[in-house]
């Protein structure tokens, strides 16, 4: 009587290990990028991957509170668990989406405080340079080969500050106006923060807040604005 019972839960069991080995493979895991997460940007046909110039990066820092792994092959970020990936490198910046657990990707940046970035490999409008990387901290994913050799930003933007990213050289002047005197150029892959807008299409920026060798306050024309921020369609009205 009870190998009559035991017979059909027998084949039960067989058809559910058959059904198992049959599951189909898991997907790849990638970069899930928040759809909430814009950047403010004027659209440009270039988009630039460059570095700041030597002045405001290093490739070997003489401290480091991070071990940065060393070896012989590129250094590559992996999440081993669910993450969040920040716009800018701070955990107050604009979160862009998560890492998935297996996700991996060239390291291109490191910086001091031990954010990593790489580029997500989205098209991403006119954002240059470290505006066009994405950020994740040390103690949030696995590292592997040669990081201590990446390059380590010495200028980082802050978290929620408006920039301007140019995309050719901009004329900078002292005053809004272009009778005034010319205070200098900004480059394409130099940022400075905006500090506001004139009613007549002036843009007053902080030069020592960006990673050119100037300081002080500028000028320039509105028009030729290429910003990156999220604060940056909220430029308060200002007067020279």
């Amino acid at each position: 009587m009870s190998a009559k019972t035991n017979l059909p839960l027998c084949l039960l069991a067989g058809l559910l290990l058959a059904a198992c080995s049959a599951a189909p493979a898991t997907e790849t895991p990638a970069l899930t990028e928040d759809p909430a997460a814009t950047a403010v940007q004027i659209p440009a046909t270039e988009i630039s991957l460059e570095l700041p110039t030597q002045a405001a990066a290093e490739t070997q820092p003489a401290n480091n509170a991070y071990p940065w792994p060393q070896g012989s092959s590129a250094c590559v970020l992996q999440a081993e668990q669910i993450g969040e990936v920040y716009a800018r490198p701070s955990r107050d910046a604009q979160i862009f989406g998560e890492l998935n657990p297996g996700f991996s990707s060239p390291v291109v940046a490191r910086t001091e405080s031990g954010w990593v970035g790489f580029d997500p490999g989205i098209a991403q409008a006119a954002n240059v340079g470290v505006f066009r990387m994405r950020w994740a901290h040390f103690d949030d994913v696995s590292l592997s080969g040669d990081c201590l050799s990446v390059t380590q930003l010495n200028w980082i933007p802050r978290p929620q500050q408006c920039y301007v990213m140019p995309m050719e050289p901009v004329t900078l002047h002292t005053n809004p106006g272009t009778n005034a005197s010319v205070r200098g150029t900004l480059e394409m892959g130099q940022f400075a923060g905006v500090l506001g807008l004139t009613s007549t299409g002036w843009a007053q920026l902080d030069l020592s807040d960006g990673n050119t060798p100037l300081t002080g306050i500028a000028w320039m024309e509105q028009s030729a604005l290429n910003m990156n921020g999220t604060t940056c369609d909220e430029l308060p009205p200002v007067h020279p």
